[in-house]
């Protein structure tokens, strides 16, 4: 006909050979060579270090494998501004059990573009630590003993137990914020001394339980 289309699979200059028949059957050729020129689309493409992400230690170099592209656009998910570095580091809040949506357009010179996306899951850990001696004198300074939680504590599994040198339960709780206070029953401050203590807990991650078990000593 007249005019026409065709759809180019690869990328690359392709030659125009044209030929014009008239009525009378006479007919001529034209070779445009190089008329079509069909530029590569990008292909978007990253991953990211460290492989886990975990509370506390939240910052996230992106590695972008990218082809044929010469300007990047990355959204990270969080709320945060648009990044157009080829390769950044962002940091991520500082929680765990989140989900973040990463989206990396590609572009080229010509306007081009493809787009890639991954979920980056930022889990939560087990942090804490337990002091290894108190004084419940009554001055309001460092005079109960819990074990502080940073993350990762289920908070409805939870179990501390305080013996004496006898073996005795001297203290127990299944509340994580509720510390002892260095009484025993209706016996008032026990005696200065080592005592043995005992933790057990869930995980906000799995349905993993912990056991942990030290010392501490008491001094009035």
């Amino acid at each position: 006909g007249a005019s026409g289309s065709h759809t180019f699979i690869n990328s690359g200059l392709f030659d125009l050979d044209i030929t014009v028949i008239s009525e009378d059957g006479c007919s001529n050729s034209e070779t445009y060579d190089g008329f079509i020129s069909v530029d590569a689309t990008p292909v978007a493409g990253f991953y990211y270090t460290p492989d886990e992400v975990v509370s506390g230690d939240t910052k996230v170099q992106f590695i972008n494998t990218s082809a044929r592209a010469t300007s990047y656009e990355w959204s990270f998910g969080d709320g945060t501004a648009m990044n157009t570095e080829a390769e950044p580091e962002h940091q991520y809040p500082e929680y765990g059990n989140s989900n973040f949506r990463i989206r990396l357009i590609a572009k080229s010179d010509n306007g081009c573009r493809d787009s890639s996306e991954q979920i980056l899951n930022i889990k939560e850990r087990i942090l804490y630590f337990v002091p290894n001696a108190f004084t419940p004198d009554g001055s309001s300074y460092n005079d109960q003993f819990y074990p502080v939680f940073v993350s990762g504590l289920d908070v409805f599994d939870y179990s501390l137990y305080i013996y004496n040198r006898w073996g005795e339960v001297v203290f127990e709780t299944h509340d994580a914020e509720f510390g002892w206070d260095g009484t025993y029953g209706n016996k008032g401050l026990v005696d200065d001394g080592v005592y043995i203590w005992k933790m057990e807990f869930g995980e906000t991650m799995s349905d993993k339980r912990h056991y942990a078990e030290g010392h501490l000593t008491v001094l009035k």
